[in-house]
C-alpha cells in the first residue's frame, strides 16, 4: 500500500510538470488548491476559514458509527466472503512491544493523507472535474475515491457516500485543498493513537 501510495505520488508531480512545466512550490500550490481557504462569496482568501473543518471533522467522526445496508454484499454475494482490511485484526497481545507497528504507521499517514491519495484525488482530479461534472464534480470526486477503496469492498457505499461530502466539498467550495488535508489526517491521528494502545498493550 505504501508503495502504491508513493506511486501516487510521483504519479501527481509528473502530471503537473507535463501541465506546467515546472515542479516550484508556486505552481504546485496553484495547480493542486493548497493555498488558504478562498471565500465562495466575496473570492478573498483567509486562514479564518480553516474554522469550516471543525463541522466536517465532527461530521467525518459520526460518519464511522453510521451503518449502511450492506448493498455491495446483497447484489454480489462473493463481496461478503473477500478478506476483510481491518485494524482490529492487530488487536491482540502478540502486538505488544512491536514497535515497527508505529514505524510503519508514521511511514503510512503522510502518503495515505497527503503525499499520495489526497494530492491525487484532491490536488490533481478534483480541480479538473468540473469540466466534466459541473457543479455536481466534487460528488464524483468522492464516487471515484470510494471505488479506489477496492480493499475494503463491503464500504465503497459509505465511502462514495461520506468521502464526497465530507472531503470533496469543502475543498471545493473554498477552493483549497488544505480543507481535506486537515480532515481526512484526523483518521491518521486516531489509527496513531489506536496502534500506539495495541504496541503498549492497551487493546
Amino acid at each position: 500500500m505504501i508503495i502504491g501510495m508513493s506511486w501516487q505520488f510521483v504519479l501527481s508531480l509528473i502530471i503537473v510538470y507535463r501541465e506546467c512545466g515546472n515542479l516550484k512550490w508556486q505552481t504546485i500550490r496553484k495547480r493542486m488548491w493548497y493555498t488558504s481557504p478562498r471565500n465562495p462569496r466575496t473570492g478573498e482568501c483567509s486562514n479564518r476559514l480553516f474554522w469550516w473543518v471543525i463541522p466536517f471533522i465532527a461530521l467525518a467522526l459520526g460518519s464511522m458509527f453510521i451503518t449502511l445496508p450492506n448493498l455491495v454484499g446483497s447484489i454480489f454475494p462473493f463481496v461478503n466472503s473477500l478478506p476483510k482490511y481491518n485494524l482490529n485484526q492487530l488487536m491482540t497481545p502478540e502486538y505488544k512491544g512491536v514497535w515497527w507497528l508505529l514505524v510503519l504507521t508514521l511511514i503510512t499517514i503522510p502518503f495515505n493523507y497527503f503525499l499520495g491519495e489526497e494530492i491525487l484525488f484532491r490536488g490533481i482530479l478534483l480541480p479538473k472535474m468540473k469540466g466534466v461534472f459541473g457543479k455536481w464534480d466534487w460528488f464524483f470526486n468522492g464516487v471515484f475515491f470510494a471505488l479506489y477503496h477496492l480493499h475494503k469492498p463491503l464500504g465503497i457505499l459509505h465511502q462514495a457516500l461520506f468521502s464526497g461530502l465530507i472531503l470533496s466539498y469543502p475543498s471545493k467550495r473554498f477552493q483549497s485543498n488544505w480543507m481535506a488535508v486537515i480532515i481526512h489526517g484526523m483518521e491518521g491521528l486516531i489509527a496513531l493513537v489506536i496502534v500506539l494502545g495495541i504496541i503498549l498493550g492497551y487493546s
